[in-house]
């Protein structure tokens, strides 16, 4: 109790305090609002926090402060400062109109960022065409890792129309980004369409587990030189499971300098374990693509498991 009291026996913690249960909010972003250093910010907070009052929540590279949601004294006294802090306090008023405006900046930044990297274009409606009923049947009831920024592949992920119309039940859609810009630009377009996936930063697919189906279409800038590609695929094919799925988008001139590039690209899936099941071409926009379809070779180790047990079942 006294640890609490002499938390809350400051005007700027309680403004802190005001501050974070309006929203989850940072140590920057508090900063800025209060006209107040970073380290004297942080110092206030983490005086909170001790006290039980705010909890500390890392959200990726964020780390966000919020009201304390245990019971006890500590989360009493919350409820009472929350309810008799003044509303009309001159300081209080001011940060909260400088944290809407850092928000409000950041979202409209947001919006700009995501309408430039998903976009719409014939080449998207073209690669959605391509994809057909095979691409549904993989990924029905699947876990799905998706690298693409045509809105129209992604919405035939993403939209409940599609979703529910797959005879094996919603896909679990995780979107790959590279970098953690990328991906708030991503989660942003999805709360603003009201879509039900997570994103995930290369680093954290590493340790996210494997997929059932694997899309890999590279953006523009990311797949310009060949040597890039087997690196690609060694990368969705570590991602996958067992008889796992992997589509794959691939520039048609990136493969023209080594003879026919649907068997360069065959090639390429066979050297990296991946059994190629069908390769289409696509144009569009003057731009010239091939989708493949692949499936991971089983192991050796699976096929003497799956023998073994033929045999003792025979037997």
């Amino acid at each position: 109790m006294s640890r609490a009291l002499r938390a809350v026996a400051d005007a700027a913690r309680l403004r802190l305090l005001r501050l974070c249960a309006d929203r989850p909010t940072s140590v920057s972003e508090l900063a800025a609002a209060t006209s107040d250093s970073e380290p004297n910010v942080s110092r206030h907070l983490k005086q909170l926090a001790q006290a039980g009052l705010l909890r500390r929540v890392r959200r990726g590279q964020r780390v966000e402060y919020q009201p304390a949601t245990d019971a006890g004294f500590p989360a009493e006294l919350l409820g009472l400062l929350l309810s008799r802090l003044a509303p009309d306090d001159a300081a209080l008023r001011e940060a909260r109109a400088r944290l809407h405006a850092i928000e409000a900046g950041a979202r409209a930044s947001l919006r700009g960022s995501a309408a430039d990297w998903v976009v719409t274009s014939r080449l998207g409606r073209s690669l959605r065409g391509a994809l057909g009923s095979e691409f549904s049947r993989d990924i029905a009831g699947a876990r799905v890792l998706v690298r693409s920024q045509h809105r129209e592949v992604l919405e035939a992920l993403l939209q409940d129309d599609q979703r529910s119309a797959l005879p094996g039940g919603a896909p679990r859609v995780t979107l790959r980004a590279t970098s953690k810009p990328e991906k708030n630009v991503l989660q942003f377009w999805l709360e603003a369409e009201g879509f039900d996936a997570e994103v995930l930063t290369s680093g954290e697919v590493r340790t996210g587990g494997v997929f059932d189906v694997c899309l890999e279409a590279p953006l523009h800038d990311e797949l310009r030189e060949l040597d890039q590609l087997p690196a690609l695929l060694q990368r969705a094919r570590a991602r996958l499971g067992d008889a796992g799925v992997l589509w794959c988008v691939v520039p048609y001139d990136l493969l023209e300098e080594q003879g026919s590039p649907p068997t360069r690209l065959r090639t390429l899936l066979a050297e990296c374990g991946i059994d190629c099941l069908a390769i289409a071409p696509v144009e569009a926009e003057g731009r010239h693509v091939l989708v493949a379809r692949g499936r991971v070779r089983a192991t050796r180790s699976v096929i003497t498991t799956s023998t073994s047990q033929s045999a003792a079942v025979r037997g």
